[in-house]
């Protein structure tokens, strides 16, 4: 088990410090739990130079759903560039961190991340949970670079390789799929919760929910009846 150093601890001296060279960060900390302090601590270690990491985001959809508004744990917006090196566009991805809580809260969940994706609010919605960012922090990094690699810089990205487990390391990750569990051995888990998972018969593991708006397959059933796309052919690509 690999649990990260809470930066509960760093002023924000330490922040702009740490930041200086770095992607951009609006506002800045401490945000709305520690949790939350612990994510945007890490993930910006890792992030391309040029993108913005966001937290409380609130973005207003297209006309697809007038007067509707998402707000977001966290956005994080990186450009988009071709293989020249020209910016071809602009990506934002949205975070929110918490499980849910039950099938209802997760299917009402999914109907406002689906929701979300077809207005134009956001190209793809991850769901963290805050017991996985505590205790692997760089494999749930390491899933989301292999995702959207477009947010995080080549140095970040090999780092995340480096830290990051075997079990997370040997999944194969497929760009349309919605989620990645990774399971871990029992003294992978942490002691106080151990006994737990010998209980409940549950190995420990990581699980990072996510949804793209290019695959409106996988979605699109669950958006609100207003905010549902055309039906669109996504060519198949591989995960780098």
């Amino acid at each position: 088990m690999r649990r990260v150093t809470s930066p509960s601890r760093l002023s924000p001296h330490d922040w702009a410090s740490a930041l200086l060279a770095g992607p951009a960060v609006e506002p800045p900390p401490p945000y709305t739990g520690a949790i939350h302090d612990e994510f945007a601590w890490h993930v910006v270690k890792y992030l391309a130079d040029d993108a913005v990491l966001r937290s409380e985001h609130a973005v207003e959809p297209g006309d697809r759903l007038p007067g509707a508004l998402f707000t977001f744990d966290f956005v994080i917006e990186a450009p988009v560039t071709d293989a020249s090196g020209a910016v071809t566009g602009m990506r934002r991805v949205a975070f929110e961190i918490g499980g849910a809580r039950g099938l209802r809260e997760h299917e009402r969940q999914l109907r406002r991340d689906a929701s979300a994706l077809a207005s134009g609010a956001t190209d793809a919605v991850y769901r963290l949970r805050g017991s996985d960012l505590l205790d692997h922090m760089e494999d749930v990094l390491y899933l989301v670079a292999q995702w959207d690699p477009e947010l995080f810089s080549r140095r970040g990205q090999i780092n995340l390789k480096t830290l990051a487990g075997q079990e997370v390391r040997s999944l194969a990750i497929r760009p349309e799929q919605p989620s990645a569990l990774v399971p871990y051995a029992l003294s992978h888990a942490d002691p106080s919760r151990a006994l737990w998972h010998v209980a409940n018969g549950e190995a420990p593991h990581v699980l990072v929910r996510r949804l793209d708006a290019r695959y409106p397959d996988v979605w699109a059933p669950y958006a609100s009846s207003e905010a549902r796309p055309e039906p669109v052919e996504v060519p198949y690509r591989k995960a780098s």
